[in-house]
Formats: structure tokens, C-alpha cells, sequence
């Protein structure tokens, strides 16, 4: 006989995983309201700690989506408890997660928390916004935005407002002074006389800079994609990189791999250079460590930290500034150049999207070794 379902408003076994050092997952399947049973999970630093996690979002998700009804009357506050679950429950990763929770809880709840839905109009939204802006900077107010309007929308859902007012907010443009602190692009030449500054340093090679740059110049990846390489993503015959994670750091927890990257299309397999080819083989017969780009004592590598040693080995340079994702850039400019179309480019740097249509029409996770060879020269002397 076919097991009965569960009855609504109920789950099933929790089953507790381990995806790291003191970090556990807990799972349960939920039959919903609407008869739909879905996946809940929730995260902890200990399995006891992350089923009591589980069962807390159980209980919670009992108590609203049982009668989940949001008016015009609804607080902002409550309508968010909402979004903040749906996110939760998202795909997304930790990071983002993490910083969305962040926004609503240091810079939404206090100013909008206590309004009712229909109370948040297009002016009172601007004035929220704005005064996030003015008082933490345009990062927060464009995380802050995001948060309010996916609130919002669920109201727009319900029906208890009419339209999304955030999205008729405009923020100010980040000022031009606080945008010149950070160097997002790099040409073939200047990147050829990083390389030599950097070879120079000895602080620079002690911390590994000059190949953690190279690296990056060869495949244009994010630097927490970089650091989360191990050698059983490299095939040296073939001489492809598997990218399928990314290097984060959460509280509580510490550093630790994510098994993803930051979209779905970021999961890729890329045919690198044969010079960065030789690069690995280099550090592969040298390294002890099971990472590709470990830290000084052969553990993770901090995203956060190596982003600093690059900005201090290029303080009063003409590279003052310089970001990691400088580097995408140039192998961006290299491959257009070198006359790769825009989804070739896309898979090589794991873009989202081209489009839709060349989302749904060409979905490819392995990528061919055109990009290698427009990148072959990348060391040639001119």
C-alpha cells in the first residue's frame, strides 16, 4: 500500500547532515497549506542545535502559513517575517542570505517595521532609502532597496497594495570620490607590470601574490571560487579547472567551502591556459596542502584577507585599489577581443545570464578551449 501522505501542517523525519567543520544541516519534508510538500532546512554548529533550528522554523511556518493573509492593514514587520522565510528557503547562497538579513535588521525594522503595508508610499520609501545613503553608504541602501521591495512584493501579491512603491525609488549615484578608492579594471599592460612589481616584493611573495594573480588573470573568476580550488578539481591531461564552490566566512562557523558558487552558472568546467596549466603543475609538485591557493599555515584562505594583502602590496602605486574582480575585466576585454561571442565569454566567466533566450537555448557547463587560447599569450612579451 502507498504510504499516506502527511497530514497539512506537518513533517517528517529530520535527518541532520555534516557539510563542515562544526556546521551541520538539518532536512525534513513539510506538507504545506496548499497540500504541497517541500523541502525545510535549516543550519547550525552542532546537529543538536541545528534540528532545534529546524523545529523553530517549523513551528513558525505552522503559525503563519496556516493563516497567512496579508491586507493593507498587515505591519511591515510581519509581511517581512515572510520574505525573510522565502529566503531562507531560497537557493541563494549563504552570503547573500546573510547580507539581506542584515539589512532588514540594522537599517529597515526600526523606520519601517511599525508601518502598516499601505502606509509605505513611493515618498515614504525614497526617505527611507535615502536616509540609509546619506547615513551608510550606497551598498546598504542598494541591499536595503532589495529587501523592501521583495517585502513589498509580497503585498503586491496579496493584493493588499496595488503596485510596488520601491520601484519607483531612484537612489543617488555613488560619488565619484568614494568609487576612485576601488580599482575594477586593469589593462594587458598594467597587468604585465603588476606582475613584475609583485615578482619583486619578497612580502608579496610570501604571501603568494604574484600566482594568486595570475591565477586570476588566466581564469577570470571570483577570488572566493579561486581559494575554495582543490587539486581534485584540476585534470592536468585535460588541463580543465572544475569551479564548484566558493571560500566564505560566517559567524559562529568560520571559513568554509560553499558547495556552490555564487549562481547556478558559476558551476562550470573551464579549459585554462597552457601557461597557468604549467603554473599548477609547478605548485602541485611543491604544495603538501590538498588546496591549490592555501593560506601561510595550508588551511583555507581568507576571501577578505587577501583582497587586503593586494590593496596593501599596491598602496601609493599606480594600481592603488585594486579589487580582484579587476581581473575579470581584463579577461573579459581579452576574449571580446580575441573574437569569442558573449555567451562564450559568459561561460568562461560564469555570468548568470547573455539573455533569456541564450539561457534556455544554450546551456552549456563545459566550456571549450577557445578561451584558452585567446588567454595563451596573456606572458608573452611584447
Amino acid at each position: 500500500m502507498p504510504r499516506p501522505p502527511l497530514p497539512l501542517g506537518t513533517h517528517g523525519e529530520i535527518r541532520c547532515y555534516k557539510v563542515a567543520e562544526k556546521r551541520y544541516r538539518a532536512r525534513t519534508k513539510y506538507r504545506d497549506y496548499d497540500g504541497t510538500v517541500r523541502h525545510v532546512e535549516r543550519m547550525g554548529t552542532s546537529k543538536t542545535g541545528a534540528k532545534e533550528n529546524l523545529k523553530q522554523a517549523l513551528r513558525d511556518r505552522a503559525r503563519s502559513v496556516a493563516g497567512d493573509e496579508v491586507t493593507a492593514a498587515s505591519k511591515v514587520a510581519d509581511v517581512a517575517g515572510m520574505w525573510l522565510r522565502e529566503l531562507e528557503e531560497s537557493d541563494k547562497a549563504l552570503r547573500t542570505k546573510r547580507t539581506y538579513r542584515d539589512a532588514w535588521d540594522r537599517d529597515l525594522s526600526t523606520p519601517v517595521g511599525a508601518l502598516r503595508v499601505s502606509e509605505v508610499t513611493v515618498s515614504v520609501a525614497t526617505r527611507v532609502l535615502r536616509s540609509i545613503h546619506d547615513n551608510a553608504g550606497s551598498g546598504s541602501a542598494k541591499h536595503a532597496k532589495v529587501v523592501l521591495s521583495g517585502v513589498l512584493a509580497i503585498a503586491v501579491r496579496h493584493d493588499a497594495i496595488p503596485s510596488n512603491p520601491v520601484n519607483e525609488v531612484t537612489l543617488p549615484k555613488a560619488s565619484g570620490k568614494r568609487s576612485a578608492k576601488q580599482k575594477t579594471v586593469i589593462t594587458r599592460e598594467e597587468y604585465t607590470r603588476l606582475r613584475k612589481h609583485l615578482a619583486a616584493s619578497d612580502k608579496a611573495v610570501r604571501r603568494d601574490l604574484p600566482d594568486v594573480v595570475d591565477a586570476l588573470a588566466a581564469l577570470g573568476c571570483r577570488i572566493g571560487e579561486l581559494l575554495a580550488l582543490d587539486w581534485s578539481k584540476i585534470d592536468f591531461g585535460a588541463g580543465t579547472i572544475r569551479i564548484e564552490g566558493t571560500v566564505i566566512r560566517e559567524k559562529g562557523v568560520g571559513l568554509f567551502v560553499q558547495p556552490h558558487t555564487k549562481s547556478s552558472a558559476g558551476m562550470r568546467t573551464v579549459t585554462a591556459p597552457g601557461w597557468f596549466v604549467d603554473l599548477l603543475r609547478r605548485r602541485h609538485e611543491a604544495t603538501g596542502t590538498e588546496w591549490v591557493f592555501p593560506s601561510a599555515s595550508g588551511t583555507l584562505r581568507d576571501p577578505d584577507n587577501t583582497r587586503a594583502d593586494l590593496r596593501e602590496l599596491v598602496a601609493e602605486t599606480e594600481w592603488v585599489g585594486l579589487h580582484p574582480h579587476a581581473f575579470r575585466h581584463l579577461v573579459a576585454t581579452r576574449l571580446d577581443e580575441a573574437g569569442l561571442s558573449a555567451r562564450e565569454i559568459a561561460d568562461y566567466l560564469g555570468h548568470d545570464r547573455v539573455s533569456m533566450t541564450q539561457d534556455v537555448y544554450m546551456n552549456r557547463k563545459t566550456v571549450g578551449d577557445s578561451a584558452a587560447r585567446a588567454l595563451a599569450d596573456l606572458h608573452r612579451e611584447d
